[in-house]
């Protein structure tokens, strides 16, 4: 019952904000598709089709139709003041390109049903994030994104990592639906939010909120531990390694971070089997752990598809096609998984995927990069100074986890790296605004805020929303 209403609370009210803001539906879709209530509620509400029915409130344009203050205008200038999907960022096109080659890989997909089905997920994923581009306009809106994308997850991950510290250390086989279904997808998920955690905690202008972000990186950190999932374990690992190089003062911040894992490591219980669970990364030869060995026949696998269908296999067909090209003879099982998000892309999506995929994370990076550079060039405030620097660090030490991590989990296809990549987009042309703004220029031509692209919200209930929805209270 108090899970029900729990989120009818977040639910009816969200839906009545998210009629009359676009913004305010983009922030209730994400809470809906990576918090899943459906999945958490003893009730099954799958039938009202909520999540489409908030992807539908977040593309539709529809403040021209009901602001009265615009009647005077035409129809032309007022679908000119609607935030349109962005497809002016690299980051963006490469989303349309990847879509097209989903789409070349169904022509002659194994499994047409399952291809159509994940399509149709894609391209309501890759729409919502185009259009989340040019709503996220401000500073105070990104970080009010990231905070609802990373408490959506957040909640679950430190009431889990909490749960299994009172027990003792519990083992996580399950994980929380979608596509973090299994321990090793719960693992991605959790390690992915790390850095989201410690980034809206440092731009988080409530005191309270700010520690309860911080206070949430130990018991998620336990949880990734709780599932047992190697790939999540080398996911974390590499997640604090990189965090602490992103850092001004690295020694220090190493320093630091030993001197928690040597004190958690001491105080925090171990479950049970978990460090001969982590010895099998080194000794799965040895123990004849198959499980770890497999993977590398399933890559060599992908390649064989990827050589006989340079288009791929088609989306979510690996599973289906592997019978037709194992060359084991059955010997790791009929059906199986990819067991890598890089070799799913190559093998699904075919050789333009994978290098869609690749020129992504590698473009994304360099972005990120970029704008630490930007922001330090120029008489900003330093407080703009640090929302740039730590919302970078954070968003390019998630990819790294999820690099590190998806190397052994076919998880391509997650909304929360899609979404991320939509983030980057969008920290860039804030930080080319704010950057030309504090320089005393217009900023450059394609981040120059326009009509079309979101970046003057007409004075309807989309403007409103973002005039009254202000982290900072001013």
């Amino acid at each position: 019952m108090l899970r029900t209403l729990f989120v009818i609370a977040i639910l009816v009210p969200g839906l009545v904000a998210a009629v009359a803001s676009r913004f305010a539906a983009l922030l209730l879709y994400l809470w809906y598709s990576l918090f899943r209530p459906q999945d958490w509620l003893w009730i099954d509400i799958t039938p009202l089709r909520v999540s489409l029915l908030l992807s539908l409130l977040v593309v539709i344009p529809r403040g021209w139709l009901l602001s009265d203050s615009m009647q005077s205008m035409t129809l032309k200038q007022r679908l000119a003041r609607e935030a349109w999907p962005n497809l002016s960022h690299p980051l963006t096109l490469a989303m349309v390109l990847f879509f097209g080659t989903s789409l070349l890989a169904q022509v002659h997909a194994v499994d047409q049903r399952t291809g159509l089905l994940w399509i149709d997920y894609l391209w309501r994923v890759f729409l919502v994030a185009m259009v989340a581009v040019s709503l996220i306009n401000t500073r105070e809106r990104f970080t009010a994104v990231l905070a609802v994308m990373t408490a959506s997850l957040g909640f679950h991950a430190t009431k889990a990592g909490l749960s299994s510290l009172v027990g003792g250390g519990v083992r996580f086989d399950q994980g929380l639906g979608g596509a973090f279904i299994d321990n090793n997808g719960y693992a991605m998920a959790v390690v992915m939010i790390l850095p989201f955690l410690v980034a809206s905690g440092q731009n988080a202008q409530s005191r309270w909120l700010r520690w309860v972000f911080w206070a949430s990186v130990l018991p998620c950190f336990y949880t990734v531990v709780s599932t047992f999932s190697r790939a999540g374990f080398l996911a974390a690992v590499t997640v604090v390694l990189a965090f602490a190089a992103l850092q001004r003062q690295r020694l220090a911040a190493l320093s630091g971070l030993a001197v928690v894992g040597l004190v958690g490591v001491l105080l925090v219980p171990v479950p049970q089997g978990y460090l001969d669970r982590l010895e099998t990364i080194q000794t799965y030869e040895e123990v004849g752990e198959e499980s770890a060995l497999s993977r590398l026949h399933f890559w060599r696998v992908a390649i064989e598809m990827v050589r006989n269908r340079p288009f791929g296999v088609g989306v979510r067909n690996y599973d289906s096609a592997y019978d037709s090209y194992d060359f084991s003879g059955g010997h790791f099982g009929s059906g199986r998984s990819v067991h890598s998000s890089h070799f799913q892309v190559l093998a699904e999506n075919g050789y333009a995927g994978f290098a869609l995929w690749v020129l992504s994370f590698a473009y994304a990076f360099i972005v990120c990069l970029q704008i630490r550079t930007r922001v330090r060039r120029v008489g900003m405030p330093e407080e703009h100074v640090s929302f740039y620097m730590t919302m970078a660090n954070g968003l390019m030490v998630s990819m790294v986890g999820f690099l590190v991590g998806g190397a052994f989990i076919a998880l391509a296809l997650n909304d929360l790296t899609w979404m991320t990549f939509a983030l980057v987009a969008s920290l860039d042309r804030l930080s080319v605004k704010d950057v030309a703004a504090a320089a005393g220029q217009a900023p450059a031509d394609h981040a120059r805020p326009s009509p079309s692209s979101g970046e003057q919200p007409s004075p309807d209930g989309e403007g409103r929303f973002r005039g009254s929805y202000r982290m900072d209270g001013r």
